[in-house]
């Protein structure tokens, strides 16, 4: 088995690549990458049997470039690693025929379940979200269970490019609160800085309703 593993993170590829030796006693042959253009160059030099790649390195060039690795590799099955998509990224991911999306922060069993399942011919997605459902997510985003709502009205700021002061005057804060926001949303999403930070929520907003 030849398996493409894109991420940032050397420890979790180290992670995927233990689990898939235990799936495959056989052997497992791997290609790491921490970047989208790393991964491009790989999948022109040799064939693969399964594709793991975090939304964050597919999202560098923007979604639409997956459907571009679609066409040129239909028959490679493909697991998307998300931190916390919102319901229109992963509408998004279905529609790029991704074979699977599971959250970072899964269990090792579910890793093995998707896995297992999409190695076999499989999928592991989520169900499609209804109308209303995407429609009710209008204004905000969907990081569920890590961003509280205070922190959620910071980075729609941030995202606007504004700076701490002006989100202090925006929400009526002091500028140590805003930093101290500022500093979870960081560790929250898994970001280094305000830039990155910033194109993330530019890929998940949505604009707020009438007031």
């Amino acid at each position: 088995m030849f398996v493409l593993i894109a991420d940032r993170h050397d420890l979790f590829r180290q992670g995927v690549i233990t689990l898939l030796g235990e799936l495959n006693s056989s052997g497992v042959k791997i290609r790491e990458t921490d970047s989208f253009p790393g991964l491009l160059e790989l999948l022109k030099l040799e064939p693969f049997d399964l594709i793991v790649a975090s939304l964050n390195i597919l999202q560098e060039a923007g979604l639409y470039s997956l459907n571009n690795i679609r066409l040129d590799h239909p028959d490679i099955p493909i697991l998307v690693v998300a931190d916390n998509p919102t319901l229109k990224t992963t509408e998004e991911l279905r529609n790029c025929n991704v074979n699977g999306i599971i959250s970072k922060s899964a269990s090792k069993a579910n890793y093995t379940n998707a896995l297992n399942t999409i190695l076999l011919g499989g999928t592991h997605l989520p169900p499609s979200p209804t109308k209303k459902q995407l429609e009710d997510t209008t204004g905000r985003f969907i990081f569920t269970g890590t961003l509280t709502h205070r922190q959620e009205e910071v980075l729609f700021l941030i995202s606007d490019g504004k700076s701490n002061k002006e989100i202090a005057t925006d929400l009526r804060l002091s500028e140590g609160t805003v930093k101290v926001h500022v500093t979870a949303i960081f560790k929250a999403l898994n970001v280094k800085n305000r830039t990155q930070a910033m194109l993330l929520a530019q890929k998940n907003k949505q604009e707020l309703p009438p007031s």
